[in-house]
């Protein structure tokens, strides 16, 4: 992994001049034959087997302390693990066979790199480009709700490109598989915040000083993980049934496909809202609505309806939370759903949240809401 970090780099002007004069020969072999020049040798004869902020320029420098100092999101590293997971797979990533570190066992090769340099371009971008809110420290609100959530939560400022949440949520997903969490990225909101209170602990619920009584929140939390989880097929059904999705039986285009998450920015400023990336001590992803119950307002299913639904949706195709706001929430699928597969679930998630068609922020029908099911491997649900 270093050596392809170093290739990017040079390829992409980032040394020092002492670093290019020392190293010419080296420099020019690797731009005549880039495939075949080997930099892990380089980097164990030449460079003493580490890589030193002194090898590059300035802009080099400060890039490599954001993006490979101090193991914040993103990571390079970490993205390699990453990449690890994808090649090998989840069962074998996960497995005992490579000890936790499958990274080792990547083969090193042109197609390797190419995928990686990819992804540092990426990181590279945004970082160029980022731009940070004033305020960077978590409010009162913020605190608060971390303090409520009660399990680790990293905190994000307002930004520009969303690209470190999206990173630390990929991370924590990894992670939380061998740790026994499950990541979910929260919105800072005082209206989310009276909905957790009004479900967990109504008597706490227009306290100004943000306070709750922990008792009454861990009760809670207890009793909807001890309870058997409803069949979540015949939730849908009622749901269905309740909100029948009239004569749309035909797959139409959509305009626009879901990329990435949608619902925590604020198109105002252009950037995120402020987030909390919770790790959510649960063994299972449909749990988490027992440590957030978002919903029994409006028209938006209650805690066991969401866990039921949510429980189901995991199993028939691997969706999992992802975001929660006021009134979103998003899925996250480790791929979209099968074509044929798409008409069917449009239903289901229109009985699920109507809203979502009749005046959601895209306009969908129940056949595009399809177009864009087995395009996407993100779910959008918005309750009015």
């Amino acid at each position: 992994h270093m050596a392809i970090y170093l290739r990017w780099c040079i390829e992409n002007d980032l040394m020092s001049m002492e670093f290019m004069d020392r190293y010419e020969e080296t420099i020019e072999r690797l731009e005549d034959d880039p495939e075949h020049t080997d930099l892990r040798l380089f980097i164990r004869d030449e460079l003493s087997g580490k890589l030193s902020y002194s090898l590059f320029d300035g802009e080099g420098e400060a890039f490599a302390y954001y993006y490979y100092g101090d193991g914040g999101a993103p990571y390079f590293p970490a993205d390699i693990d990453d990449y690890a997971l994808k090649y090998f797979g989840a069962a074998r990533y996960h497995s005992d066979e490579f000890r936790q570190e499958a990274y080792l066992f990547i083969p090193f090769n042109e197609e390797y790199y190419q995928a990686i340099a990819q992804v540092i371009e990426k990181r590279w971008e945004c970082w160029k480009d980022q731009q940070f809110s004033e305020d960077t420290e978590p409010s009162d609100l913020a605190l608060a709700m971390m303090k409520y959530l009660n399990c680790p939560c990293e905190y994000f400022p307002p930004m520009w490109d969303d690209d470190p949440i999206t990173a630390a949520f990929g991370y924590a997903q990894r992670v939380g598989v061998r740790e026994g969490f499950v990541p979910v990225l929260v919105a800072v909101n005082e209206t989310l915040w009276e909905t957790l209170l009004a479900n967990s602990d109504p008597d706490s619920e227009t306290a100004e000083d943000l306070s709750f009584e922990p008792t009454h929140v861990r009760a809670y939390r207890k009793k909807f993980l001890t309870m058997p989880v409803k069949d979540g097929r015949t939730v849908l059904c009622r749901m269905m049934e309740h909100n029948k999705a009239d004569n749309q039986d035909k797959m139409e285009d959509a305009t626009d496909i879901m990329d990435g998450f949608q619902s925590y920015w604020d198109f105002d400023s252009q950037m995120t809202v402020p987030l909390i990336l919770a790790k959510i001590p649960v063994e299972n992803p449909w749990e988490i609505f027992a440590y957030l119950p978002f919903g029994g307002w409006n028209d938006c299913p209650n805690t066991d309806s969401l866990m039921a639904v949510s429980a189901y949706w995991f199993k028939q195709y691997g969706a999992v939370l992802a975001v929660m706001t006021e009134n979103t929430l998003e899925f996250v699928l480790p791929s979209p759903v099968a074509k044929k597969q798409a008409m069917e679930l449009a239903k289901e998630q229109y009985g699920f949240c109507p809203d979502l068609v009749k005046q959601g922020p895209a306009a969908y029908s129940v056949g595009t809401l399809a177009d864009n099911l087995w395009q996407s491997n993100v779910w959008y649900f918005w309750w009015d």
